[in-house]
């Protein structure tokens, strides 16, 4: 299938380790406006990600925006509770989530990790957009026994209700990335974690990898651009390099 690159992008939760990476794919310039290839921003043919031609990035008020300066690329600081209408859009990136340590609380988690993600969603249905792609998390279950598998479950489950012709859900186990440098808390449970992942990566199934959240990034925006009409899971080697 090959990608159009004329289409309206909105992002939620760019100042994250997935979201940064989705920002930087989309915002990447062109071969036309460098005069490089396609690979210098993720892959080259059919599966080059192409750069949006706007791209309208979501921050919760009061939380700084993205760092980054483009001439494509547009600030909004909204709230996730009454979310705003939404300019016309095409496609919707949600990499909104937090953790039970950071959130307080099961309700201040699920605000964000459900309320928000599905007011977003909502919005961006609501202003014209066809594909979506988010993230949830390996073992994202409805049904789940776990408070955290089980938010993550409902969003899809409500996800999948709204219509998108193209929904793209990515289940990454623990992801890889700097934190520090994105201003983030250190998460001392997922730093512990990663390292016996990394130690034990030889023998770990690959659903199970932890994978640097770049390459979910990619993957993800990936899929968005150039699935057809359904929805697809991203799982194990889904999330690998390209």
């Amino acid at each position: 299938m090959v990608v159009d690159q004329a289409r309206v992008v909105a992002v939620a939760g760019a100042t994250g380790l997935v979201g940064q990476a989705v920002l930087a794919a989309l915002s990447a310039a062109d071969a036309n406006d460098t005069g490089h290839p396609a690979r210098q921003h993720g892959g080259s043919g059919p599966w080059a990600i192409q750069p949006a031609s706007a791209v309208h990035v979501l921050h919760a008020l009061g939380r700084r925006a993205p760092a980054i300066v483009h001439p494509r690329v547009f600030a909004h600081a909204v709230d996730f509770s009454a979310m705003p209408a939404l300019p016309p859009i095409d496609d919707v990136y949600i990499t909104l989530g937090t953790t039970m340590a950071a959130a307080g609380s099961q309700r201040a988690f699920r605000a964000v990790d459900y309320e928000a993600v599905m007011a977003t969603a909502r919005a961006a249905r609501a202003a014209g957009a066809s594909r979506c792609g988010v993230v949830t998390a390996m073992g994202a279950k409805a049904s789940s026994p776990f408070f955290y598998n089980r938010v993550k479950g409902e969003v899809e489950r409500d996800l999948e209700k709204l219509g998108f012709t193209t929904l793209v859900i990515a289940q990454p186990s623990l992801l890889l990335g700097e934190r520090a440098a994105l201003q983030q808390a250190p998460r001392t449970a997922e730093s512990l974690s990663m390292k016996l992942f990394q130690w034990a990566d030889p023998v770990i199934p690959a659903a199970y990898r932890a994978r640097p959240a770049v390459d979910v990034a990619r993957a993800l925006v990936r899929a968005v651009q150039t699935r057809s009409a359904g929805i697809f899971r991203l799982q194990g080697r889904d999330l690998d390099p390209f």
